[in-house]
């Protein structure tokens, strides 16, 4: 019977090595097979042309397919909740705006939280500007507040819905300057330019992409972006500092995130590819053109960045006083 025990106990040992071999070649082959990489937004969007950018990329240098799948739907919960629930084995990934920190930071009853994505790597921060409709007697940010504080409750702005990146940016700046204005929700983005660019409604914070075609005509005025410094891309725009409301830099991080327990090889070799991806010329200047500003980050450094992302709203969510849709 000892014998038995033995032998018995040599052959779980000898299957367990192999596993465990198994395993480290799977991890030292990867990617051996197609990657899906989900963006939670519908297709033609800044987040999925990014995805596309970098996907393409990633195939040439690992040698396989990196292919993006849009999966919008609920404000990118959908999508996002997706990502999270994934096998944890590489060939699944996120390409996120900050969903991962931004969404439970405000609504706890989020399905998702940080702590059920591993970081890859940080690649851009994309700022929001700020246009008004033409039709609007304003030509700067400070005739805007004055405009506004002489027309309490007369001036709507756009958004996406509560919770969403306009609605939290708008009530901030509303917050901070006193402001009285009144939310419209739309569907998307586009939408709501269309209604902007119509004067049906007066202001938005946008992403500066599709704002670019009319930043020079009749139908809108752009006042000012929320980047540190001017963009390339809109260099006649001043930043909200610059035009007279200090403190308020705000920017939406884009990422590529696993699912949480993706093994660490992977996630080496994914951070690894993805950081010499944003050293390519024409993939920098490509994101410039976007209106992105550039902040490659590594895991680690990405994880800090998003532990910092999630407390920040955290406090925007509490200067807003921000209610959760029921």
């Amino acid at each position: 019977m000892k014998r038995f025990r033995a032998g018995w106990c040599r052959h779980l040992a000898a299957l367990g090595l192999l596993l465990l071999g198994s395993a480290a070649q799977a991890q030292t082959d990867y990617p051996s097979r197609t990657v899906q990489v989900i963006v939670a937004y519908p297709a033609g969007g800044g987040t999925d042309t990014l995805a596309r950018i970098i996907s393409a990329e990633l195939s040439k240098a690992l040698g396989q397919s990196f292919v993006v799948l849009n999966k919008p739907g609920a404000a990118g919960v959908i999508g996002t909740v997706a990502a999270a629930r994934a096998a944890p084995d590489g060939y699944t990934l996120l390409l996120d705006t900050g969903n991962a920190t931004l969404r439970p930071a405000i609504e706890p009853s989020t399905p998702f939280k940080p702590k059920d994505f591993a970081p890859v790597a940080l690649l851009t921060e994309s700022p929001v500007a700020l246009a008004v409709a033409d039709s609007l007697p304003v030509a700067s940010v400070a005739e805007l507040v004055a405009y506004s504080k002489a027309n309490p409750g007369k001036l709507n702005y756009a958004s996406t819905g509560p919770g969403s990146p306009q609605n939290l940016v708008t009530e901030l700046m509303k917050t901070k300057l006193g402001l009285d204005w009144q939310e419209v929700p739309y569907q998307g983005g586009g939408p709501a330019l269309t209604d902007l660019s119509a004067g049906r409604v007066q202001l938005m914070f946008s992403n500066p992409v599709p704002l670019m075609p009319y930043a020079n005509t009749k139908r809108l005025k752009v006042l000012a972006v929320t980047s540190r410094e001017r963009l390339p891309a809109l260099e006649a725009i001043p930043t909200m500092a610059q035009a007279g409301v200090a403190d308020f830099h705000i920017g939406f991080w884009n990422g590529l995130l696993a699912p949480a327990g993706t093994p660490a090889p992977v996630l080496a070799k994914l951070s690894e590819a993805a950081l010499k991806v944003m050293r390519i010329p024409a993939v920098q200047e490509a994101l410039i053109q976007q209106g992105s500003v550039l902040m490659p980050l590594g895991a680690e450094p990405f994880a800090r960045y998003m532990a910092e992302d999630s407390a920040r709203w955290e406090r925007v969510g509490k200067t807003i006083k921000y209610k959760p849709v029921q």
